[in-house]
């Protein structure tokens, strides 16, 4: 019996000197990580803009990139930064909080009835709020933003709006509805893609 509990204990120590001897301190491939992460930014969400001259209106299929290049989070404890540059933790992020964006637009063709350009630049800020789940579930957003589209002839350059979303999925997949404050492009629908 003794024989039994010096071999058990033998095979420990041996077993835990070459756990120690095999292991490795781990280090994160930040290059692989921020490559991966820029990658996955340039996935495009689809988006519907509005192109009206008043009298006659269609809708105008394109694309919007969502660019977050700072959040602020009102759910941090006190030994984390409330503050986030562009890779934005979701949880941060859906469970409250403030953030700056900028969205590229561009459009599979030109604005046949409001006369703007295909690519535009919008840029402005929104509040994230948690709705179910402290957000996990089912979050929302309430927003400003100006659009930077010049016209055709160079006259106009731009536009305000008004924007709300909700998202899903730890708020990597939401819709979001924009009101601008113009008449020959009146509204915008896209789909909220965002890789954190």
């Amino acid at each position: 019996m003794k024989s039994n509990i010096k071999t058990v204990f033998a095979v420990l120590i041996i077993l835990c000197g070459l756990r120690s001897i095999n292991s490795q301190e781990y280090r994160e491939d930040l290059t692989k990580k921020y490559i991966t992460w820029a990658l996955f930014q340039a996935v495009p969400g689809p988006a519907f803009f509005q192109d009206t001259d008043g009298s006659n209106s269609r809708i105008q299929f394109g694309f919007k990139w969502n660019i977050i290049p700072i959040n602020i989070s009102f759910k941090t404890n006190k030994y984390i930064s409330r503050y986030q540059f562009f890779m934005i933790n979701p949880v941060r992020r859906f469970t409250g909080s403030i953030e700056a964006f900028v969205q590229p637009e561009i459009t599979t063709g030109e604005f046949s009835y409001s006369k703007v350009r295909s690519f535009g630049l919008s840029s402005g800020s929104r509040i994230v709020f948690p709705l179910i789940e402290y957000g996990e579930n089912l979050s929302g957003s309430i927003g400003m933003k100006y659009t930077y589209r010049k016209d055709l002839d160079e006259t106009r350059k731009g536009y305000a709006g008004i924007e709300a979303g909700i998202y899903i999925f730890g708020g990597m997949i939401g819709l979001q509805y924009t009101q601008n404050f113009n008449s020959r492009t009146n509204y915008n629908i896209g789909l909220y893609l965002k890789y954190f």
